[in-house]
């Protein structure tokens, strides 16, 4: 690639006003300078598209694009649609870059040759303290290695199988930067069958088609959990179709892993894990239906699939320590402790909105700094 390609940046936004000029700015002191920024307004009903059209208009390299509402992943098509670069790069409308972010990547991209490159990320707490959200080591991988190194720990990321303890990996697209071409070739989309996937959908696709990946072990984006977001995500929204959703989503993974050569065996024991995320959004949605009684909600979990098919799978995938959920409440449900395992996640779930909301892990590390 050429040293000074064109990199574009798509930023979905929806009602941001109170945060996205933090994130404009952020981009705009990057020390990468070909830059082309795509705000693609889906909709807002605030200020958000009058403060992006001013950007725009004190810096040629921010395109302003508005349509109507559709979401996240529709958004970022949109913007795979209209971008202009030699390469991509996605950032939420929330969050901020280091400024070295896509001057180190572009580098990296340039030397080792690859059609893509991922560093690491800090979540950034409402104090202003980063911690260490996704982390990698120095590396460039080719298709064998990015398969072991990354897709597959990033499958069974809350489970013990295909880990990799060199590196902390999610099921985010903020942190990576992909070549046009290959997105083209491989008519690489985001897609959203439940909830939040359309991360998980793209990286996928290219953890698969890429034949080469670069990995820096810098962490250079900035993930900021603002009290509003949190509250948004951690607040429960009932689906009434999840069961056909959530049915779509794995044929979807499944036919992609079958197709790109993904053995059988480690195919089953994805099913496995992903059928015990199916399980544990089950419990979260029936406790956000306000018109069903507590009984008839353990009776509809009795007849999910995905909780048949833990009880009953020959392929069983332990998990992993320190994620509570699948440690506490997927084996009650494999024991067919329905009533206690729906009771637990009831009380796991308050607690985890209790402490986002009032920020009492963030109060009581000042503390302990205090102490010490």
């Amino acid at each position: 690639m050429k040293t000074d390609a064109k990199l574009s940046i798509i930023i979905p936004v929806y009602n941001g006003e109170n945060f996205i000029a933090g994130t404009i700015d952020s981009i705009l002191r990057s020390t990468y300078r070909n830059l082309e920024i795509l705000l693609i307004d889906d909709g807002s009903t605030d200020n958000s598209l009058a403060l992006c059209r001013k950007y725009a208009s004190s810096d040629s390299r921010i395109k302003v694009f508005h349509k109507k509402n559709g979401g996240v992943a529709e958004a970022r098509n949109y913007g795979l649609e209209h971008a202009t670069g030699e390469y991509i790069g996605f950032c939420d409308q929330d969050d901020e870059v280091s400024g070295e972010m896509y001057h180190k990547m572009m580098n990296r991209l340039s030397k080792d040759g690859s059609q893509a490159a991922i560093c690491g990320c800090y979540r950034k707490k409402k104090s202003g303290e980063k911690v260490i959200f996704e982390k990698y080591t120095d590396a460039i991988l080719d298709r064998p290695l990015i398969r072991e190194k990354l897709l597959l720990p990033m499958l069974f990321k809350g489970f013990d199988a295909y880990g990799n303890p060199e590196i902390d990996i999610y099921s985010t697209i903020w942190n990576c930067i992909i070549a046009k071409d290959l997105i083209v070739e491989k008519n690489l989309r985001f897609f959203s069958f439940v909830n939040y996937e359309d991360d998980l959908i793209m990286l996928l696709q290219l953890l698969m088609y890429a034949d080469r990946i670069s990995t820096l072990s810098d962490i250079l984006y900035y993930w900021n959990t603002n009290i509003s977001s949190e509250m948004h995500r951690s607040a429960k929204r009932y689906i009434k179709d999840l069961k056909e959703r959530q049915e779509n989503f794995l044929n979807y993974v499944v036919n992609q892993l079958e197709d790109n050569g993904i053995p059988s065996k480690t195919i089953s024991e994805y099913v496995y894990v992903q059928q015990c995320r199916n399980a544990l959004l089950q419990l979260d949605n029936l406790a956000a239906s306000k018109n069903r009684k507590p009984l008839q909600q353990i009776k509809e979990l009795e007849k999910c699939a995905c909780i048949s098919h833990i009880q009953s799978a020959s392929t069983i995938v332990a998990p992993q320590k320190g994620f509570v959920r699948n440690t506490a409440i997927i084996p009650l449900l494999r024991k067919k402790k329905i009533v206690l395992a729906y009771s637990l996640n009831q009380m796991v779930d308050f607690v985890r909105f209790f402490v986002e909301k009032y920020h009492i892990t963030e109060k009581l590390e000042r503390r302990m700094k205090k102490a010490h």
